[in-house]
């Protein structure tokens, strides 16, 4: 399936969270809107009244607009914010204007995974801070010293609020560039990102992402996503190609990790790197896996949840023979 169907079969599967971010996103526009509203009606007000008050002697002589200036603009809008609300206002409708594009990141080739994935959030953490900027104009507080973050506000700064409040993103990646502990750092609230993979890629790039409170998933079709969308908590899910593990780590499921994670499919141990993906780094994570579903006091050897069944007595003498015999030579 192209990958373009894959990334809009995740939208849609992402549909309730995204929805509810729009939703949160064009209330707040409209709250900021209705505040501009109130500036200008009380200024036009404010004018009219001073206008009278001075009388004809004033007419062509005062300019009334300069005059008024000076006066408060709206209850519970300094005068001096205006033109930074009107930033903020603007901040979220353009967010607004850019519909599924919103939720939709792709690898240019340049930046890492992590850093595109920081570079959106940022984007989209604008929305934070327009809010921000509102709020304390109307709370007659300085709003500038949120004014930094109309041009981009970083997941770090986000608070426990604004994190619950966490668009989805639905990622486009090749498999090489599939390095994905570097996302540890997102999750946290309500943030939920889908990895769309393209091309070969370590067999459970995942793994090192498990965690008693995130969902996290490999699966084969965006199809298989129903329960990671309903996860009311972060969580990180990766659309991989049939050489890849396929498992699901749902914290409902259990207080330990073996009843946590259901693995439905491990792929044979790696025979090469994959551009920078060293064979021992690809066995680290389908070992960590393996151990992740091993029930407490059970055997090295046992079998994994899910998994292959332990190695023979034959094989493990192999694998002996081989990790003493110096290939080299």
């Amino acid at each position: 399936m192209p990958s373009d169907d894959r990334v809009r079969l995740a939208l849609e599967a992402l549909a309730g969270p995204a929805r509810g971010f729009r939703s949160t996103l064009a209330r707040t526009a409209d709250e900021v809107g209705q505040l501009l509203r109130a500036h200008t009606a009380s200024k036009d007000n404010t004018s009219a009244r001073l206008a009278a008050e001075l009388g004809p002697f004033a007419r062509d002589r005062i300019s009334v607009e300069r005059f008024a200036s000076v006066f408060p603009a709206a209850p519970g809008v300094n005068g001096g914010a205006a033109e930074l609300v009107r930033r903020a206002h603007a901040t979220l409708t353009g967010l607004l204007e850019r519909g599924d594009d919103l939720f939709r990141v792709s690898l240019d080739g340049k930046s890492t995974l992590r850093d595109a994935v920081a570079a959106r959030l940022a984007d989209l953490g604008r929305a934070y801070g327009a809010a921000r900027v509102a709020r304390d104009a109307q709370a007659q507080l300085p709003p500038d010293r949120h004014a930094p973050a109309l041009e981009q506000f970083p997941f770090a700064r986000w608070n426990r609020a604004e994190r619950r409040l966490a668009p989805p993103l639905v990622v486009e990646a090749r498999g090489a560039d599939l390095l994905a502990a570097g996302l540890a750092e997102f999750l946290d609230g309500h943030v939920k990102l889908v990895l769309v993979v393209s091309g070969e890629t370590s067999p459970a790039p995942l793994a090192r992402l498990i965690a008693p409170g995130s969902y996290v998933q490999q699966a084969g079709a965006a199809a298989d996503l129903a329960g990671f969308a309903a996860w009311d908590g972060p969580g990180i899910a990766a659309l991989v190609p049939e050489t890849c593990g396929r498992f699901v780590h749902d914290p409902r499921a259990g207080r330990t990790a073996p009843e946590r994670l259901r693995i439905e499919h491990l792929p044979e141990a790696p025979r090469k790197g994959i551009d920078g993906i060293s064979v021992e780094q690809q066995a680290d994570e389908l070992a960590l896996l393996r151990s992740l579903a091993q029930p407490t006091g059970a055997p090295a050897g046992g079998l994994a949840a899910g998994g292959a069944a332990p190695a023979s007595p034959t094989d493990q003498l192999s694998a002996w023979l081989l990790a003493h015999t110096d290939l080299t030579l």
